[in-house]
């Protein structure tokens, strides 16, 4: 039996996942225990918590698999450096630091637990797309697939194209720095003013506000080649001079402005973050998210043209939490069936570094994953101490299902609390905040009262999946609210709370046999609504 922990350390959105003889146990971001978005460092909580579900001590693990491997890549690093960067001593030493503080994971879990080193596990490190891959691939069920990973950078490589057969991983062409997709839609992200780690989605959201006047001119950033990749034009980015680094203080991370001057020339002032949004700002959103669409577009022609016989394709990356250019990849039907993982993201690789390592093991077999409920979980007795601490008024529900379905249907905001928390940065009904999707002032109440966040914003809605197709434009399964899907044009003003402006939503598909409490819900509303799905968000 081969236990293996799985880590996304050093790095935003750490997080820690338990595999053992293939099986995913447990996992859990750092931010689920300190409450930081996006939490870097090291994830010690996520930890003890995997550990603690797998009924474990660290002693038991035969493995530890970080979804990173800095030594390989080192050298070409500090070579690129040299080329031409200021400040290349200090940059140089940033990067050495970097591949030691990866060699002290066992020590650091040693001083932590309080064990000598040579009783903590070997230390494995997997590549980060590697990681990435690994995260979707053996989850989705497939014995083959295409695989495709995709993100801004990591272990200097922003793009990787691989096969995935019997377990296994062939990697087949990767886009190396400082040439990267997501690097592209973050700098545009942060001349938009949204310079929080994260913000990317933002940008996603205000896209459907504007018009793509901008697609040619921002075209130019970016050439898509006839080898089916594709390379930027390093004058508008800072990093190919001074590099890409992620920075964190008190675990919050952030990444420094990665637009030029040239930029500045070319498209005008970045805005504010405060400032009002402009028509410009709202086309250049609507622009480079034309242009991410035709790129990812691209590349997986590239890849369908590598592997013509494989009709799947699994994809991950932080460019795979982009919902909308998911669902036009999916439309397209290059690969007719697509899997997206419920965590793309850098908290994905410590699911995928970990299920990395327990597939070299040729008998190992994954279940196919469809519920992420993979995080905490807390009994009725310790939720009610809890309660009678805070000295908050509460009663036990004879039927809580029923409740709930007639407090939404009276317009009640209402935060559901079910089972195991999610894994990954959707709320897919273990820690969810529930609305009637019938009301349009709710959208607004939840923007600005419980969310605190941009009026712009869209929600998403959990739909039965059996009655999917008499809302929405498609009968696919979007488990993890991974696509962006029409609303039917009849439909729309029966359901304003979830229908964004361009017309789409973005939906979990919600099946009775993979999520039977939350499915038992929404069964409810509709009983006493007609409608078979509610307004979901986190």
């Amino acid at each position: 039996m081969a236990t293996i922990l799985g880590l996304n350390c050093f790095h935003a959105d750490a997080a820690a996942a338990l595999v053992q003889d293939g099986r995913l146990l447990a996992a859990a971001e750092e931010e689920r225990f300190n409450r930081i978005k996006h939490s870097a460092g090291f994830p010690m909580e996520a930890v003890r918590f995997v550990l603690r579900q797998g009924g474990l001590d660290l002693r038991d693990v035969d493995a530890i698999a970080v979804g990173m491997k800095p030594i390989d890549h080192v050298q070409e690093e500090i070579l690129q450096i040299l080329s031409g960067r200021p400040n290349y001593s200090r940059q140089i030493q940033k990067r050495l630091d970097a591949v030691a503080r990866f060699r002290d994971v066992r020590a650091l879990l040693a001083r932590e637990f309080g064990y000598p080193k040579d009783e903590i596990p070997r230390l494995e490190e997997i590549s980060h797309h590697v990681a990435h891959v690994y995260s979707a691939y053996p989850c989705s069920g497939w014995k083959e697939a295409a695989l495709l990973s995709l993100d801004g950078f990591g272990d200097f490589c922003s793009t990787m194209l691989a096969h995935g057969e019997g377990g296994k991983v062939e990697v087949l062409e990767t886009v190396r720095f400082p040439h990267s997709l997501g690097v592209l839609y973050t700098m545009v992200t942060q001349f938009l003013g949204f310079n929080r780690y994260g913000d990317e989605g933002k940008v996603m959201g205000l896209a459907a506000l504007g018009e793509p006047v901008y697609f040619e001119r921002l075209h130019q950033l970016v050439q898509l080649e006839d080898d089916g990749l594709f390379r930027l034009d390093p004058s508008y980015f800072t990093h190919p001079v001074y590099g890409l680094d992620m920075i964190w203080e008190d675990r919050v991370p952030y990444m420094e402005d990665l637009f030029s001057e040239r930029m500045i020339e070319v498209f005008g002032m970045p805005r504010h973050r405060y400032a009002e949004i402009s028509v410009r700002d709202r086309d250049l959103a609507a622009s480079v998210q034309k242009v991410l669409e035709e790129g990812l577009l691209h590349v997986v022609g590239r890849l369908r043209k590598l592997l013509p016989d494989t009709p799947r394709l699994c994809f991950a990356g932080g460019v795979a939490l982009n919902c909308v250019a998911n669902s036009v990849l999916q439309k397209a039907k290059i690969f007719p069936e697509v899997y997206v993982p419920p965590a793309p993201n850098d908290a994905g690789t410590a699911i995928g570094a970990a299920l990395a390592v327990a597939h070299r093991d040729p008998s190992i077999y994954t279940p196919i994953f469809s519920n992420a409920q993979l995080g905490p979980s807390f009994s009725a007795d310790e939720i009610e101490r809890e309660l009678e601490g805070s000295g908050l008024r509460y009663e036990r529900s004879a039927d809580v299902h029923k409740e709930v379905a007639a407090l939404l249907d009276e317009g009640k905001i209402v935060g559901w609390f079910r089972g195991r928390a999610e894994f990954g940065p959707r709320a897919l009904g273990g820690r969810s905040i529930l609305a009637d999707p019938r009301r349009a002032e709710t959208r607004d109440v939840l923007n600005t009262r419980v969310k605190f966040r941009e009026s712009f914003r869209p929600f998403a809605a959990s739909v039965l999946f059996e009655r999917q197709t008499e809302f929405f434009d498609s009968d696919y399964p979007s488990r993890f609210m991974s696509y962006a899907v029409e609303v039917h044009e009849d439909k729309r003003a029966e359901i304003p709370g979830v229908v964004h402006a361009d017309g789409t939503c973005r939906i979990q598909s919600v099946a009775a046999e993979e999520h039977p409490d939350f499915h038992k819900l929404i069964s409810a509303f509709a009983e006493r609504t007609g409608l078979p799905l509610v307004l979901n968000t986190s």
